[in-house]
């Protein structure tokens, strides 16, 4: 009737997603998300799914700015607790919004925005495929847009953000992407420098489209580079002039096979490292009395709160250096290249120190704790 305001669906969940403290909020639906992978089948969670809401938090840039300088003794632990965190808040905006959408009578479901994969794959241990790739609907929904290095971004944000989703049976109304002129980047390419193995270290580009729009990032070597470095098992830079927080020192592979070879001798030495001394994850206490989180894990729980608790961030380079302006972009990448590298001494102490003298220190080391490592990679011709 005239002079009434109704509100559509559409409005009522962003605007109780925005009082949430969210971003930027985007809507998809299956018709939208056509012609992509099937990590953007949104009927996987949920057979009944016709649509899905995504929505974008920042991670501190204090503490990003810590973590790239490599402060001692906290640098490192206080940006992982912040993304742990905010994993967590994301995921409990995700319930609540699901627990509003059931109310209407819609089935719903909250996707974790990590450490969650398509564990029916085969292969899926080392591929990591997600249950669903949240990075892909939030940019076909206009949540945030691709970059060069492949992560989602917002204007005035960059790459620094952290997605949730719901699916739901709703049939609500799609938003577009957001247009070219607005991304967040402006491919500096900076990223694809800070990456310790150069995952994405040509300039060529791969695309990918959805519902009649194309999106364009920087083409993947090989995904085990991503897998050494932001695994933590290696983060000496291919100039040996700065490392990521992993004081593995392995020498830069040059071709699959030496990628191959060093994932496979990196994970073997890895776990013979000391303990460091230094808090890793968030605490299992803590997580047991989150009951809003227990009840929305059902059978993944007890997996999930394993992987929470012993998380350990060494690397997310390429993700934490860009925020979306070129001046602080460009700051950041100074940091990070003039922060120095990691060492681990044989009773677990981390030092960080000028590339010379973390070199001239780790030579001086007893052999077989170099070992832990580094190995020479038996270089193919």
């Amino acid at each position: 009737m005239r002079g009434w305001n109704i509100i559509s669906l559409n409005d009522e969940i962003e605007k109780f997603l925005l009082e949430q403290g969210v971003l930027k909020v985007g809507f998809a639906n299956k018709k939208t998300l056509e012609g992509g992978p099937s990590t953007v089948d949104i009927t996987y969670p949920l057979p009944e799914a016709e649509s899905a809401i995504c929505f974008v938090l920042p991670l501190d840039r204090d503490k990003i700015r810590a973590f790239l300088r490599k402060d001692l003794p906290n640098g490192r632990r206080g940006h992982e607790l912040d993304n742990i965190k905010t994993n967590i808040r994301v995921f409990k905006i995700a319930i609540r919004t699901a627990e509003l959408l059931r109310e209407k009578g819609y089935k719903s479901v909250p996707v974790f925005p990590n450490f969650k994969f398509r564990e029916d794959v085969p292969g899926w241990e080392i591929n990591m495929i997600p249950e669903l790739s949240l990075k892909l609907i939030a940019a076909r929904s206009g949540a945030g847009s691709i970059g060069w290095s492949g992560n989602l971004g917002l204007k005035g944000y960059g790459a620094p953000i952290i997605i949730g989703c719901v699916v739901t049976s709703a049939k609500l109304e799609p938003t577009d992407p957001i247009p070219p002129e607005e991304c967040f980047c402006d491919k500096c390419k900076l990223c694809q420098s800070v990456c310790a193995l150069r995952m994405f270290g040509s300039d060529e580009s791969e695309t990918l489209t959805m519902g009649g729009y194309t999106f364009t990032c920087s083409k993947r070597v090989n995904l085990a580079r991503c897998q050494v470095v932001c695994g933590g098992l290696s983060g000496l830079d291919k100039t040996g002039k700065w490392s990521t927080w992993s004081p593995g020192r392995y020498p830069y592979p040059e071709n699959n096979k030496e990628v191959m070879r060093l994932l496979s001798l990196a994970v073997t030495n890895a776990v013979k490292w000391p303990e460091s001394g230094d808090e890793i994850g968030i605490s299992e206490s803590e997580l047991r009395k989150d009951e809003e989180l227990l009840n929305a894990l059902v059978n993944d729980k007890e997996k999930l709160i394993d992987m929470l608790k012993t998380t350990k961030l060494t690397c997310g380079n390429c993700q934490l250096i860009c925020w979306g302006d070129p001046k602080l972009t460009k700051e950041n990448y100074k940091i990070l290249t003039n922060s120095g590298c990691v060492i681990q001494k044989e009773d677990g102490e981390i030092l960080v120190l000028p590339p010379v003298d973390a070199e001239k220190s780790f030579r001086a080391m007893d052999s077989k704790h170099q070992k832990l490592y580094y190995r020479e990679l038996h270089r193919s011709k």
